[in-house]
């Protein structure tokens, strides 16, 4: 006999559906503003935030800590530029990230056409490396979603061994180089001035290759017996056909049409692709009622993410007031391999120490837009940072999950990750100083 929802879950329910209603028409909106079809970035905003004000009591403790601090900071910031005669208005500094908060909603539509099938493998090296290349490819569209689906189905006795803890996280962080899909490089394109998604893209996916080489040398040294007969998940070519078509897709898309914003091409195809094979396998009334309660539903879920960037934004926002007003002396008057190093491994430390990864990087890309003389060397900057710490930090997102959903111990997280974080802030700083040689800017 099925119980009804008391009213503590016929509450959770009610605010699910407004909030997923108050997010998807930011991102409506957002979208419609993005390909200047009308002026709607206010409302766009006025909605994304009051999504963050109804969700805010749902966020854990150390998330409201978070944005809380982010929020007032950016209020003290503005406050001083505005005492100081500055006309920046409210309504654009709360907008400041608005269109990555579309991107994160849009993005969330995937997980509507994601199907994880496994391949017939049998244990052993060959197990891990495809496990591993799955994990990477297939998280580069399905975001977070991945690393619960493929963790699932590699934990042994609820917990995860040291290799399937890499797989997670470096599969994961590594995508995080290349994928508009995941946030960092939609923000470093939205954010840096100057910075483009082809000339970045050769370089953050030769940082990813080297990131897969570094964790399997890595692997060899520390979990040779483990590696040597590892039973992972290796999956079908179906399972990765949608991510490969969706990066080509983008690649395309910003090589045909240069100038289109791509967050919003990003943001338009995540939402296209899942109705469109919906609509194919179950037809059109059927796939629309899985939109209508993915929307009323799961969208709301998006809510840390989101505030977290909005929040970060303000900040930044009243900082580039304050920058724009005169009262701030930036230590740099242009960007160069040394700054860019330099900023790389200060985000890295500062997110070790628990500040989010993503909240640094806005802030700097904030700070730095008005002397960015070398956006592609700070966008590759921003990037690695962002990947080092999620794969690292113990506050990071993916081990959040390591270690609230597969019972994996910080401190094994910490170890296991320090000497790849080390190899790759090294090699990522010597391809950066190699980037300007070579006259890339």
């Amino acid at each position: 006999m099925q119980q009804n929802p008391t009213a503590g879950e016929r509450s959770g329910i009610a605010i699910d559906a407004l909030s997923g209603l108050l997010i998807f028409a930011t991102l409506v909106m957002a979208l419609i503003d993005t390909f200047d079809l009308a002026v709607l970035a206010l409302p766009a905003t006025l909605t994304a935030w009051a999504f963050v004000l109804l969700e805010y009591l749902r966020l854990n403790r150390k998330q409201r800590i978070q944005i809380s601090a982010l929020c007032a900071i950016g209020a003290a910031f503005t406050s001083w530029a505005w005492s100081q005669g500055s006309d920046a208005r409210l309504i654009d500094l709360l907008g400041e990230h608005l269109k990555l908060a579309m991107l994160l909603a849009a993005v969330n539509f995937i997980r509507l056409s994601t199907r994880l099938a496994p391949a017939t493998d049998t244990p052993g090296p060959r197990s891990f490396l495809l496990t591993l290349g799955g994990m990477h490819l297939f998280s580069s569209v399905a975001n977070f979603s991945s690393m619960l689906l493929v963790g699932e189905q590699i934990k042994r006795k609820g917990t995860l061994s040291p290799l399937s803890q890499i797989i997670l996280a470096r599969g994961f962080s590594l995508a995080i180089m290349w994928s508009p899909f995941l946030s960092i490089l939609p923000l470093v394109l939205e954010q840096v001035p100057g910075a483009d998604l082809y000339s970045i893209y050769p370089f953050s996916a030769a940082l990813a290759v080297i990131g897969l080489l570094l964790t399997f040398v890595d692997v060899r040294h520390r979990h040779n017996d483990e590696y040597r007969h590892y039973s992972g998940y290796p999956m079908t070519l179906g399972t990765l056909l949608l991510p490969l078509c969706l990066i080509s897709t983008i690649l395309l898309v910003a090589w045909i049409w240069p100038h289109l914003p791509t967050v919003g091409a990003v943001s338009l195809l995540a939402i296209l692709t899942p109705l469109l094979l919906l609509t194919l396998r179950s037809g059109p009334l059927q796939a629309t009622s899985r939109v209508i309660e993915h929307v009323t539903q799961r969208l709301a879920d998006t809510r840390a993410e989101i505030s977290l960037f909005l929040s970060a934004g303000f900040l930044a926002a009243g900082v580039k007031a304050c920058i724009a007003a005169g009262l701030i002396d930036l230590p740099f008057t242009h960007t160069d391999a040394t700054v860019a190093s330099m900023v790389m491994v200060s985000i890295v430390v500062l997110a070790y120490l628990g500040i989010h990864q993503f909240a640094l990087v806005a802030i700097c890309a904030g700070l730095l837009a008005d002397v960015t003389t070398a956006p592609t060397l700070m966008a590759i900057a921003y990037i690695v940072a962002t990947s080092v710490s999620m794969s690292g930090s113990t506050f990071s997102g993916v081990n959040f999950i390591l270690q609230a959903r597969f019972a994996c111990p910080a401190r094994s997280l910490l170890t296991n990750n320090l000497n790849y974080s080390v190899m790759m802030l090294v090699a990522a700083s010597l391809l950066i100083y190699l980037m300007q040689y070579m006259g890339v800017r």
